[in-house]
């Protein structure tokens, strides 16, 4: 699944898809959005991988991934030469074998890497974790993904475990008790907004579009954590992922109403 912020930054989806119905429908989507996906692999002889989700009665989701021969682009079907163009690439865990290719290519250049760690994290060995973890800019771990990856049950332990393998700035998500930002030397929780749950599907990805998107523009981690706070409490008012993914607009009013002022 691939998210893109609406807040008015240029991205593109580096992912792989057959010619198929699943496939078309994650093309036409990402396109109606803005996303650029010239360096999209279309495989007409792999079917596109696809999810069922199921909701229970507050919104929290359990997914069931399909994995098909479509699930990810192997590492020599992705342009490099696109990547490197980029201010920052965003990656999975899901495929450590793919995520070291992309952090060595990348290592020399002024392109900085970010990466979703799931909770799956701790399957890979620690030797090729450490060989990405150097690279990554920026972590974005749910506590599960923090505690598989790092083995520690504390989020400030785990946080400060992955700083000193190399990470700059790790943002832990804690669902309805907020986020935490951890960089060397500072720490920073933002408490999460309380909203009605239709649908946490596609949460943290948005959290991070946005959160990646404010970097971009060079923002605090204060106002990034906000906004992408705000983003994601507006996302999970709608059954799917997609449905109600904010303008930057409507992420500040959104805050406005909350009774909080815009951080700068």
């Amino acid at each position: 699944m691939l998210r893109r912020s609406r807040l008015r930054r240029e991205a593109g989806a580096v992912c792989k898809v057959g010619m198929d119905g699943y496939g078309e429908l994650a093309k036409s989507d990402l396109q109606r959005r803005g996303v650029d996906i010239s360096h999209m692999v279309v495989d007409p002889a792999c079917e596109t991988y696809f999810c069922m989700v199921l909701l229970d009665d507050t919104g929290e989701k359990a997914l069931t991934i399909v994995e098909t021969s479509g699930f990810l682009p192997k590492p020599e079907e992705v342009d490099l030469a696109y990547l490197k163009t980029a201010k920052r690439v965003h990656m999975t865990s899901l495929d450590m074998t793919l995520a070291a290719h992309v952090a060595q290519a990348l290592d020399g250049t002024q392109t900085l890497l970010s990466m979703d760690i799931e909770a799956t994290a701790g399957t890979a060995p620690a030797a090729v974790w450490d060989s990405v973890l150097k690279r990554v800019d920026t972590a974005f771990p749910n506590e599960a993904g923090l505690a598989a990856l790092t083995g520690c049950t504390g989020l400030e332990a785990g946080a400060q475990q992955l700083l000193a393998r190399g990470v700059q700035t790790v943002v832990v998500t804690c669902g309805e008790n907020g986020v935490w930002v951890f960089r060397k030397g500072y720490s920073h929780h933002c408490p999460a907004f309380s909203v009605p749950v239709q649908d946490t599907t596609g949460a943290g990805d948005c959290f991070n579009a946005v959160f990646l998107s404010g970097l971009v523009k060079g923002w605090t981690m204060e106002r990034c954590a906000q906004y992408a706070s705000a983003a994601a409490a507006i996302a999970i008012g709608a059954v799917g992922s997609r449905t109600k993914l904010p303008s930057r607009a409507e992420t500040e009013q959104f805050i406005l109403e909350k009774g909080e002022a815009l951080c700068s």
